[in-house]
């Protein structure tokens, strides 16, 4: 994937596919595998190369869910922020398409996909759970991917927030659930994705 709003120059031999991937545009390449070391060596001196630890940072930075993280079997599609890019309700009948037509009719949903800023520094965990400050036995929310950006200058994470606490600018700690008895980290609830957010670009 070239993340770059214009065609990259692709060889005769590849096929390139515009496809917004990441919140932004891109291209995905196909190549011959035996003629992807050419490619890569050619591209090397024009484009950055994003490994998996940078993608993982750009991902979270972008608020894109991963699966066996932000997307499991617990997760509605319109609670993991999937609803513009990957419903349609114009669609005939599709397991599933009962909850999520009834969460569009209501209005409501259970949990919500949210951004959470580190407001001291200190880094945060997935697996965390989120707690309004002083009632630290009613849990509202959970980590489930946790990085420094090193871009935004920030610990960030994504994660889970129960209605209706997503709604509101509660004062909210995190807790790491296997040492309840050590320091809570002070965390706000950002918009994704945190690029787009004035003070942090």
């Amino acid at each position: 994937h070239v993340a770059v709003p214009d065609a990259p120059p692709v060889p005769s031999f590849c096929r390139a596919i515009r496809i917004n991937r990441f919140r932004r545009a891109g291209w995905d390449v196909w190549v011959e595998m035996a003629r992807r070391d050419e490619v890569f060596a050619q591209w090397s001196a024009q484009y950055s190369f994003c490994d998996d630890a940078c993608l993982e940072v750009f991902r979270i930075e972008q608020g894109i869910g991963r699966w066996n993280r932000e997307f499991t079997e617990e997760i509605i599609p319109v609670e993991a922020g999937l609803e513009e890019s990957s419903i349609d309700y114009e669609k005939g009948c599709y397991i599933g398409q009962e909850v999520i037509s009834r969460m569009k009719i209501s209005g409501q949903r259970h949990k919500k996909l949210c951004g959470f800023i580190s407001l001291y520094d200190v880094p945060l965990e997935p697996g965390m759970k989120i707690f309004p400050m002083g009632e630290e036995q009613k849990e509202v929310g959970w980590i489930t991917s946790a990085v420094h950006s090193k871009r935004l200058g920030k610990e960030i994470a994504l994660g889970y927030m129960k209605r209706p606490f997503y709604h509101a600018p509660y004062r909210l700690n995190a807790i790491n659930p296997e040492n309840r008895e050590g320091p809570a980290v002070r965390v706000e609830i950002a918009d994704l994705p945190f690029t787009g957010q004035s003070g942090i670009d």
